[in-house]
């Protein structure tokens, strides 16, 4: 399983950044959460609008410290 992690920022400063899974955006492998993120990321930050993304990544999902 891999799992979607974004890295965030709150809005308008830019500041309390951090990083966070997003647990609807899982994925069989590394390879399907990829081709599948941009979407994921759009429809996250379209729901949270007090944050900016300003980054993400795919990765072994439990390995990202987001998630423990």
């Amino acid at each position: 399983m891999a799992e979607l992690v974004l890295m965030i920022c709150l809005m308008p400063n830019m500041t309390g950044c951090t990083e966070k899974a997003v647990p609807e955006a899982t994925a069989s492998d590394i390879v399907t959460c990829l081709k599948s993120a941009g979407d994921k990321v759009i429809e996250w930050q379209k729901a949270n609008t007090n944050y900016a993304v300003i980054g993400w990544r795919c990765e072994k999902k439990g390995t990202s410290a987001a998630t423990r």
